[in-house]
């Protein structure tokens, strides 16, 4: 696992704030080689060496760095402000990846103005968020402790998610050793994200 260099230059985040006034396909085309080389590129080397390092602790996420990275385009389907592409970079780290978001999971996302961690079910049905709802005190068992609490705060429902969530500062981003502290985020939220899996196996 890369612990002693760099993953990002500050050109990520200078792409992102460009793309932030250009957000258009001709823009894009013509600043892709700047994507692929400051963004996708480092963007997924982090997210391998990450793969790696929490599939020798937890051998069911067994995925590769296109299973669990997001795609920079939108989708045109659910697309309200008409822009075809996000302004951050996402991965979704669970034994299914991002193709199956009703598994709990780890959720990393890079954008120019903050990085967001989140765990927990991001896209649940009805019956799957009252079966976690009447059992949250199994879930509170990790996540009011001391450390836990100060790092992710309270949870946050929606109509069909369950989730705790950091934003830590992007200006840290170019720092050495930024896949290490990911996978103590990682660590910390492990036991919730292994016991929301528990609880939706057996409501199955």
């Amino acid at each position: 696992m890369e612990t002693d260099s760099k993953y990002f230059t500050r050109d990520y985040i200078s792409f992102f704030e460009a793309l932030e006034q250009n957000n258009s396909r001709e823009w894009f085309v013509l600043n892709k080689s700047r994507y692929e080389n400051d963004v996708h590129g480092p963007f997924n080397r982090l997210v391998e060496d990450l793969l790696e390092a929490i599939n020798f602790e937890d051998p069911s996420i067994d995925i590769q760095a296109n299973d669990a990275v997001f795609r920079i385009q939108k989708d045109m389907r659910f697309n309200r402000d008409g822009t075809p592409y996000k302004l951050f970079k996402s991965a979704l780290i669970s034994p299914k990846g991002r193709r199956q978001r009703d598994e709990p999971g780890f959720y990393l996302e890079i954008g120019a103005r903050y990085i967001k961690i989140a765990i927990g079910c991001f896209k649940l049905t009805k019956p799957q968020m009252k079966m976690l709802e009447r059992h949250i005190h199994e879930i509170n068992v990790f996540t009011e402790d001391a450390r836990f609490k100060s790092t992710f705060g309270a949870l946050l429902r929606t109509e069909n998610s369950v989730v705790f969530q950091t934003i830590i500062p992007v200006h840290i981003i170019d720092n050495v050793g930024l896949n290490e502290l990911f996978l103590t985020y990682w660590r910390m939220a492990n036991p919730v994200i292994k016991t929301l899996r528990t609880l939706l196996n057996k409501s199955l």
